[in-house]
């Protein structure tokens, strides 16, 4: 199964998740859901840059 790695794009990429099944867009940012139940993480203030399915990969950058 390839699941996403999440990385940060605040003037170099930061890796800042790995197993990611899922991403969810809401109000105030974007929820990282994993295959862990109950298991999630909220990013604020960030914009999705790059969705690279080939290669497993999201890049969100900070809001300007």
């Amino acid at each position: 199964m390839c699941l996403l790695k999440v990385y940060l794009d605040d003037g170099g990429r930061r890796l800042i998740a790995t197993d990611v099944a899922l991403i969810l867009r809401e109000e105030d940012g974007f929820r990282l859901g994993f295959l862990e139940p109950g298991k999630n993480v909220l990013l604020r203030k960030v914009v999705l840059q790059l969705l690279d399915a080939v290669n497993s990969l999201a890049v969100f950058r900070p809001l300007e």
